[in-house]
């Protein structure tokens, strides 16, 4: 029993010391110092009283107070703050906090530090400028710790590094662009990266590369005008920076009376001369030169003036009685000066008097001729210099006048009615104009047509036609000759639609209701009328159809007898009522019971409390 007991104070002793050793903790713990940073490490005891607090360098050097500049010592009874102020990096390592406890136990807390850099670009350029041809060096100084690798993109994209390229990063990973072009210049991004802690930094360098003046094709080197007629003479060219502009006329300088705008983008440019071509004098060479710190550019356009049109070509004549269609092709040559149309002229075979008419088209009509006559056709291009050459006669005869070909017609029912509109759709009929048209219609079982004639219209309306009937209808095209064939065309009406009052079709209002109607909405107020005052008397007096369904059909009983009963202590009830539903409301047992119980009358059948019941017997109430 002493042995127990001893052991027992031993475990308590040494559980008791367990109990009282603290423990030491470094706040923060990540130990991460940004580069020329400040951090406070604080280091403290938890779970007993500590003295002693000691912090050591990672050479196990301590650190004592007012000692060292940048690591600075603060204290109170239970941590120990370490400042370490402007972080290096050579400031990383492992540190240690050391302190004993009342006991005499030496306590140690260890954190490593680390003295980390963002990716930080130095020294560089965010505007460069190159002239066309030189070698170009994009300066981009990275640092970070650990050191980031670097990389380069123009305009988003990577570009292609290489050894013995144009592009090349240089050891101190600048960008270096030898012979560098004006189709180099961009946006260019040097691009820093820290794999270890997936971090990256980018800075944006604009690069300009500065060329000499350089001219752009011209649409052509020779323009055509006449006199009387101004002519805009224009110089495009490129250059970086913009270039100015002179303007010479045959060797003579001519001043500021150029135009000069950007055009397409900052680096293209467009010079425009308007030359006002009042006589021969103001014809010949004109010279434009761009001019910039780079260099210079000429180029020149000559002015001069248009010919006339050649002949047009591939002259055809189609010959109706009064009408001939003449077709003819462009000419080979139009001189210089855009073509501005036609002159078309005839005249009758051995005669001399030749007509004339002006056509934009390359197939004007003839109108007015002779029919069955034989004739000579000549056309001319014409430009702004004029009328150019004719094309040999041809000749061709007209035919003879005779009656229409068959009207080509179309029926449609435009509308929901009972009408038709016929419309006509007649050629020329050889050059002789359609006087009028001949209608005739009828029913399809009908003997006699109905006939009518139209001139100057392209369509016909049939009115007030049969519903659902087929129709057959023939119209003729007449001339001076005469009619032509007719044209047959048969249609069906639709079906007659849906009488309607006249009132309603004048006002446009719905049909009124009727007398079924008035009668039927009569009865429907009656019957919610008779239904709402049938559910008054339900929830109010107990009475009224629902409460007879309720009780007799559906087998539920009344509430005001069910409350009586069950404070009589019935608890088997007739499923039969007796006497109207309303009489057991206003003078049943309900009222009896009322009135016994205000006179003070007592019943020796009726529970004392409504929570008793009688009890259920075999005997008769006589029985003893």
């Amino acid at each position: 029993m002493k042995l127990q007991l001893c052991i027992c104070s031993c475990l308590l002793l040494l559980g008791g010391a367990r109990a009282g050793r603290g423990r030491l903790s470094i706040e923060p713990s990540s130990g991460i110092i940004y580069l020329n940073k400040d951090q406070v490490f604080n280091c403290k005891v938890e779970g007993s009283d500590a003295f002693e607090f000691h912090w050591k360098f990672p050479n196990d050097e301590v650190i004592v107070k007012d000692e060292h500049e940048r690591f600075q010592l603060s204290e109170s009874e239970y941590d120990r703050q370490l400042h370490i102020v402007n972080a290096k990096a050579s400031d990383g390592g492992d540190y240690m906090c050391q302190a004993e406890d009342d006991n005499g136990v030496e306590m140690k807390k260890k954190i490593s530090i680390k003295v980390i850099q963002k990716v930080t670009f130095q020294n560089v350029k965010t505007e460069l400028e190159f002239a066309e041809g030189s070698q170009a060096v994009l300066g981009c100084d990275v640092t970070g710790i650990p050191q980031p690798t670097v990389s380069w993109t123009r305009d988003g994209q990577d570009i292609p590094l290489s050894r013995n390229g144009r592009f090349q990063k240089l050891l101190n990973n600048h960008l270096q662009i030898s012979s560098i072009e004006p189709s180099d210049a961009g946006m260019y991004e040097c691009v820093g990266k820290i794999m270890e802690r997936n971090e990256q930094n980018s800075t944006t360098i604009a690069v300009t590369v500065n060329y000499a003046p350089r001219l752009l094709p011209p649409p052509t080197r020779t323009m055509h005008t006449w006199l009387g007629n101004p002519v805009n003479v224009s110089c495009r060219f490129q250059s970086y920076p913009g270039a100015a502009v002179t303007w010479t006329h045959n060797g003579t300088d001519l001043g500021e009376l150029a135009n000069t705008f950007p055009a397409g983008n900052r680096e293209e440019s467009v010079s425009t001369l308007e030359v006002m071509v009042t006589s021969e004098a103001d014809l010949g060479e004109y010279r434009c030169t761009a001019n910039n710190s780079l260099g210079s550019v000429s180029g020149s356009i000559r002015v001069q003036q248009g010919d006339l049109p050649s002949a047009p070509q591939n002259l055809t004549a189609v010959s109706l009685s009064t009408t001939v269609r003449v077709s003819l092709s462009r000419p080979e040559s139009d001189g210089g000066i855009p073509i501005l149309g036609y002159q078309v002229e005839w005249r009758i075979s051995g005669t001399t008097d030749w007509s004339s008419q002006t056509a934009e088209t390359e197939s004007p009509l003839l109108t007015g001729l002779e029919p069955y006559t034989p004739y000579q056709f000549r056309a001319a291009a014409l430009n702004g210099r004029g009328l150019g050459e004719y094309s040999p006669p041809l000749t061709a005869r007209t035919l003879s006048l005779r009656e229409p070909d068959r009207p080509k017609l179309k029926a449609r029912n435009d509308s929901e009615g009972n009408t038709y509109r016929i419309y006509f759709d007649d050629p020329e009929s050889d050059g002789s104009p359609v006087l009028k048209h001949n209608i005739k219609y009828k029913e399809e079982h009908s003997v006699e047509w109905i006939s009518d004639s139209v001139n100057g219209t392209d369509s016909y309306l049939l009115e007030n036609l049969t519903w659902a009937t087929h129709y057959f209808v023939q119209v003729e095209a007449e001339n001076q000759m005469g009619p032509s064939q007719p044209t047959f065309l048969n249609f069906t009406t639709p079906e007659q639609p849906l009488p309607a009052t006249s009132a309603n079709l004048a006002t446009g209002q719905k049909a009124k209701i009727g007398m079924g109607g008035i009668v039927g909405i009569i009865m429907m107020i009656f019957l919610v009328l008779l239904l709402a005052v049938d559910v008054t008397c339900y929830y109010t007096r107990r009475c009224g159809i629902l409460m007879c369904i309720a009780v007799n059909v559906l087998g539920k009983q009344e509430p005001a007898v069910k409350r009586l009963e069950q404070e009589m202590g019935v608890t088997v009830v007739s499923a039969e009522p007796k006497g109207n539903l309303c009489e057991i409301h206003t003078g049943g047992p309900l009222q009896k019971y009322n009135k016994a119980k205000h006179a003070g009358t007592s019943n020796d059948k009726m529970p004392l409390t409504k929570s008793e019941t009688l009890p259920v017997s075999d005997k008769t109430p006589n029985q003893p």
